[in-house]
């Protein structure tokens, strides 16, 4: 199992997450709203931006999947910078509150 980690524009939140349901075996998303900050590219400090944080937690052979519908769907036209990013963690384990059991 994996986690994936993504950081994404407010405007497409809805868009990324109903792609996101259509890709079988997941459980579920949490959709945080984020501050930021980073550095723009007249070198002139940090800047403030407002992105939406989506957290999976993905089965592997579901992983590449998640990420492919993040990456086609959570950039604006071409792409730009500010667009966000995707980062890809290991979980080493991972368990039912309800009961106590391996997920």
């Amino acid at each position: 199992m994996k986690e994936v980690k993504a950081y994404i524009r407010p405007e497409l939140v809805d868009h990324v997450v109903d792609v996101l349901g259509l890709i079988p075996g997941l459980g579920g998303i949490a959709v945080v709203p984020v501050n930021d900050y980073g550095h723009v590219f007249d070198d002139r400090g940090l800047k403030r931006t407002r992105m939406i944080k989506l957290e999976i937690d993905a089965p592997d052979d579901e992983v590449e999947t998640v990420i492919r519908a993040i990456l086609d769907n959570g950039r604006t036209g071409e792409g730009h910078p500010g667009d966000g990013s995707v980062l890809v963690i290991d979980v080493a384990s991972a368990y039912r509150i309800a009961d106590g059991s391996s997920l």
